[in-house]
């Protein structure tokens, strides 16, 4: 009889494992059309009639087998790959990604950046199902990357006004605890080395995530009634040790030091450091992002941690989402930091 015929009669006439026909049968996305296809037809043949109940997929679906992780930064420091922070997203990537059999493909689009016709053709050339943009890629960049027609998601960048989906940390947030640690400290002259500020060949653009940072200084300031005190920095070590020496060069009066980042805290000790300041006797420091040196410090850095390889793995599952349905509302996830509490902050008598 017709009700007699099992899933494994289909899996024998398809020549497949059980678990394949359950993963056509529920409409999976790693199964290849060939199978499908076959597994389908095995199904007519045998006379299987009790197909899944769910619509079949749609025609819009993207089935995404390759993803590009495009690292794009304007701030000249170096690669993704050798920075202490964007490989920990791209781990975090990678190891989503390996969960529904999807192939990561790393480029750095950064020096292609003044030939918008050389990024669309080598993305192209790629065959990317889905792309994930990585760094503080400008309105420009992200537009072009429009184009193409891909599913895009934005990872530690936020572009108020574009319709696109992005994967962020609470960065405001994050700057107010900081700050809000150093004050309840005693703390009442704070400085802040900047990184939101990025000088391109056409124009001045702002790094969203640390723009937001300095929009939390300075929120705690106002709430405080402090005054603020700002150095421009490029969220690198040798940024933050120029960033310190021009704040002791101006003979600015501060107790504290809030950083962009962990990097460029680290180079500001150092500017401290030669200057005979001693940390946190002297000047207390705190950082951002949580880097893996920073609890290796001396003293160990304060910092604010970033959840990094979940930014990626979410970003993955974001796009994922956008592919079965390219029409739906973009929107964008916000992650929450944590302070960490180490040893370069004291507590001002």
């Amino acid at each position: 009889m017709v009700d007699s015929i099992t899933v494994k009669d289909v899996a024998r006439q398809a020549s497949v494992s059980v678990g394949t026909v359950s993963r056509v049968f529920n409409n999976h996305s790693n199964v290849s059309e060939e199978i499908r296809d076959r597994v389908l037809k095995a199904a007519s043949d045998v006379g299987y009639n009790r197909l899944v109940t769910k619509d079949p997929p749609s025609n819009n679906v993207r089935h995404i087998k390759e993803i590009g992780f495009l690292f794009y930064s304007p701030l000249h420091n170096g690669t993704a790959i050798n920075n202490p922070f964007w490989p920990y997203i791209l781990n975090g990537v990678e190891r989503e990604a390996r969960q529904s059999h999807i192939k990561v493909i790393y480029q750095d689009i950064g020096e292609a950046k003044e030939t918008p016709q050389e990024i669309l053709a080598t993305i192209q050339d790629m065959k990317l199902g889905g792309i994930l943009l990585v760094g503080p890629a400008d309105h420009e960049t992200i537009y072009l990357l429009k184009r193409l027609n891909i599913p895009i998601v934005l990872i530690a960048n936020h572009i108020p006004g574009i319709s696109i989906n992005s994967v962020i940390c609470d960065e405001f947030e994050g700057a107010l605890m900081a700050m809000n640690y150093l004050i309840k400290h005693g703390h009442r002259q704070i400085a802040f080395i900047d990184g939101s500020t990025i000088h391109g060949s056409t124009a001045t653009s702002k790094f969203y995530a640390v723009e937001r940072r300095k929009i939390g200084y300075r929120t705690a300031l106002i709430d405080a009634g402090l005054p603020e005190l700002i150095e421009p920095g490029n969220l690198g070590a040798t940024g933050g040790y120029q960033a310190g020496q021009q704040l002791l060069k101006r003979n600015a009066n501060f107790t504290a030091l809030f950083c962009a980042n962990d990097e460029t805290a680290i180079g500001a000790m150092q500017a401290l450091r030669e200057a005979g300041r001693r940390i946190p006797e002297d000047v207390s420091i705190i950082g951002f992002d949580d880097i893996a040196m920073a609890a290796h410090l001396t003293p160990a850095l304060t910092t604010i941690r970033v959840n990094k390889e979940a930014l990626g793995s979410i970003a993955v599952k974001q796009l994922l989402e956008l592919a079965k349905d390219p029409s739906a509302i973009s929107t964008s996830t916000v992650l929450d930091v944590e302070l960490i509490e180490r040893d370069s902050v004291r507590r001002v008598i």
